[in-house]
């Protein structure tokens, strides 16, 4: 029976969507004996691409005996539409997967990360958030970018390696990946996992948008589906290891993007070329990075939006919060009140709304905690 249908939407995704598929098929139990491929089955729902994304789909397939792997094409180009006609394609099949992996065409799953999973769902967990990171080489490559982050935003972004290997025993980060155990980590299409009895039961993933008007959409299923998770009650568990990785290649060629309001954002237009080492491009401009949009960004979406969905845990965790944690409780608890089926797009106003509020004073007690 299959248990896992991992759904991984992809529009010219030839370099690295072989990786993708070799880091499934080569899944390992604890004791490193290879994952039965009757356990599972890959779905690309394709845009389509032109760049021979689905010809190396069926030669990286091919090289393991068993393995089912599956092209279906989506003429959309929705990210969102994409993952549905894949799970569609899933839950067709005379025999349906129990449960739905999405995924991303550039994430490396660790050899364990399916028996880790395994572990949580086996205790009734119906979705479940795994930890996930940039590939551990983008930092190494960029020391002093990673030098900057531990200095002023801290470690939530790094794997574990990269803490182990550059953070100091004077270093004070101001947020670290007790984050993510104290408020839970926001769910990720890059990997996470539902039941597909859930998917169902909360109407599966929809088109939302960023504008009433329905102009801009929302291209990500992980946190609309978080959010109609809490909001019926449904525990997501946390998976801190293995750590899964992602390419930074959204870093290295939009870093504007990441780091809106930097100082730099015109000059490293001219900076660029087809030549450079885009790694030490990068590095190059890290003390002048304005790294105030990562610390807003952090207290944003890992705390404050966090608690939106699920108050409670604003008094849980009051010392992230200090002073004005009973004021911000009672904040989300009018809005709540005022908004019982609140959108994704009213879910991320508020949030702004709040940390417009109380971001200085959350930075305050981040900076007090880091010191204790």
């Amino acid at each position: 029976m299959t248990r896992y249908g991992f759904v991984i939407p992809t529009y010219n995704e030839a370099e690295y969507i072989g990786r993708t598929i070799e880091s499934i098929a080569n899944q390992q139990d604890e004791q490193g004996r290879p994952v039965s491929r009757d356990q599972y089955e890959i779905v690309i729902a394709d845009a389509p691409s032109d760049d021979g994304t689905a010809e190396v789909v069926a030669a990286t397939a091919e090289k393991f005996p068993g393995l089912r792997c599956t092209v279906v094409t989506d003429q959309s180009r929705s990210m969102v539409i994409q993952r549905n006609t894949g799970i569609d394609y899933l839950l067709g099949q005379p025999t349906p997967a129990q449960y739905i992996v999405s995924g991303d065409a550039d994430t490396i799953f660790p050899p364990t990360w399916l028996a880790t999973v395994e572990k949580e769902t086996k205790q009734g967990a119906a979705v479940v958030s795994t930890a996930g990171f940039f590939e551990a080489e983008f930092w190494r490559r960029c020391p002093a970018l990673t030098r900057r982050y531990i200095e002023h935003v801290g470690t939530v972004f790094f794997p574990q390696s990269i803490v182990d290997s550059h953070v100091r025993d004077d270093d004070r980060p101001l947020f670290t990946e007790q984050v993510f155990r104290d408020f839970g980590r926001p769910v990720s299409d890059c990997a996470f996992v539902m039941e597909a009895q859930i998917y169902r039961q909360l109407g599966g993933f929809r088109p939302e948008y960023y504008d009433e008007a329905g102009t801009h959409e929302i291209p990500a299923v992980g946190w609309p589906f978080m959010f109609r998770a809490d909001f019926a009650g449904i525990d997501i568990a946390y998976v801190q290891n293995p750590e899964y990785e992602t390419s930074a290649r959204r870093m290295l060629h939009e870093p504007e993007a990441l780091f809106s309001g930097s100082c730099y954002t015109g000059e490293i237009e001219n900076y660029r070329s087809e030549k450079d080492d885009q790694h030490a491009v990068l590095d190059h401009f890290a003390d002048r990075l304005d790294m105030a949009p990562l610390r807003r960004y952090v207290v944003k979406n890992y705390l404050l939006q966090q608690c939106i969905t699920r108050p409670e845990r604003v008094n849980r965790n009051a010392a992230y919060f200090g002073d004005v944690a009973t004021e911000l409780s009672e904040q989300i608890a009018a809005w709540r009140a005022d908004h019982p089926q609140a959108v994704t797009r009213e879910i991320f106003a508020f949030a702004d709304a709040l940390t417009d509020r109380y971001l200085d004073p959350i930075l305050e007690c981040a900076a007090e905690r880091a010191l204790a």
